[in-house]
């Protein structure tokens, strides 16, 4: 990651992580109590499109910042295992296929089931409408594991044991809940 986008992620990232930071005497930029604010404060941090899609094209793998809205339990899945889908992470386990990026990005095709894999995004504003089923998952993660998604969405996809280098869950300040017996609509 560039200097400069490191410096302006680890004040905000690590004011999120740290247990012991009182966020009523945190100033608004650093802990943003709405939700555009919160998108605002993570365009500072996440990592553009143009230099992910860079490293990824040269083979110069680089760790970069990149956000996805879910739910709270699987984003603390995550955090917890430190890996994007909360599963036990390999190291080996590279990037995602073209099948599985197609997968999904397109939705199941005629007798191939779809396969959910983790999609972060490098546009925070993009994340927003996901996050209001819980929150923010914001991770640091290696390019080596990432493949091109939704390009509309500026998505980049990487398998569910793909390892994070870190990884932080923001709560939505007014996340939505369904009613009982409900799933939620689906975000799109």
């Amino acid at each position: 990651m560039p200097p400069i986008l490191v410096a302006r992620a680890r004040p905000f990232v690590g004011a999120v992580m740290d247990e012991e930071v009182n966020m009523a005497a945190t100033s608004s930029t650093l802990a943003p109590k709405d939700e555009s604010g919160i998108v605002s404060a993570l365009n500072g941090v996440v990592t553009k499109t143009e230099v992910i899609a860079e490293a990824i094209r040269t083979g110069r793998h680089i760790d970069v910042w990149l956000v996805r809205g879910g739910s709270a339990t699987g984003c603390n899945a995550a955090v917890t295992t430190k890996s994007a889908g909360g599963e036990p992470p390999n190291v080996a386990c590279g990037a995602p296929t073209m099948q599985q990026m197609i997968s999904q990005v397109g939705g199941s095709q005629p007798g191939i089931p779809q396969e959910k894999l983790p999609e972060f995004t490098s546009v925070a504003a993009n994340s927003a409408k996901w996050a209001r089923r819980g929150g923010w998952l914001v991770v640091q993660i290696n390019t080596r594991y990432l493949i091109a998604g939704d390009a509309g969405e500026s998505g980049w996809i990487c398998l569910k044991n793909a390892p994070l280098v870190s990884a932080v869950f923001l709560p939505h300040p007014t996340p939505v809940s369904a009613q009982e017996g409900k799933a939620l609509p689906n975000a799109d």
